[in-house]
């Protein structure tokens, strides 16, 4: 009996929306409201996004605050700046999923968030970023034009 011929694997993007890797330094902000209403601040780097969400990595976080960060869903501001650009940027979002591990050099924290609505400008530069990465990598994103933000 002869075996059938394995199959290439295929993996599937569920995503709506591919993810573009990248390394951009961020400042993130973690609304943790039954503590106080000045968000935690991270410093750190987003290493994939999307025109829906991101994720992004920071270090040295306790494990007190790890643990506080994930007993709800929590909001979160990320300040960022978009390489070619003059302006910071302000995404909003939700997060959505943490990974934590405590190595030798330290804490990484891995987070991922959704994205909520944005002003149309904040899409804008998203977007032109997303098309100059698009560029230079040689990957093939979606048009954009006229898809529902939200």
């Amino acid at each position: 009996m002869t075996e059938p011929a394995q199959m290439p694997t295929v993996i599937l993007e569920r995503r709506g929306h591919p993810r573009v890797s990248v390394r951009i330094p961020v400042r993130i902000f973690v609304l943790v409201e039954e503590i106080t209403f000045s968000p935690f601040q991270y410093d750190g780097y987003m290493i994939n996004i999307s025109r829906s969400g991101a994720l992004a990595i920071i270090q040295d976080v306790s494990r007190e605050e790890y643990a506080r960060m994930i007993q709800k869903r929590r909001y979160v501001r990320v300040s960022c700046r978009f390489p070619g650009t003059d302006q910071p940027v302000m995404l909003f979002g939700k997060l959505i999923w943490y990974d934590f591990q405590e190595e030798p050099t330290g804490s990484v924290f891995r987070l991922a968030l959704t994205f909520e609505p944005m002003k149309d400008e904040v899409y804008e530069a998203l977007d032109r970023y997303l098309e100059l990465q698009k560029k230079e990598s040689g990957v093939r994103l979606p048009p954009t034009a006229g898809m529902d933000r939200a």
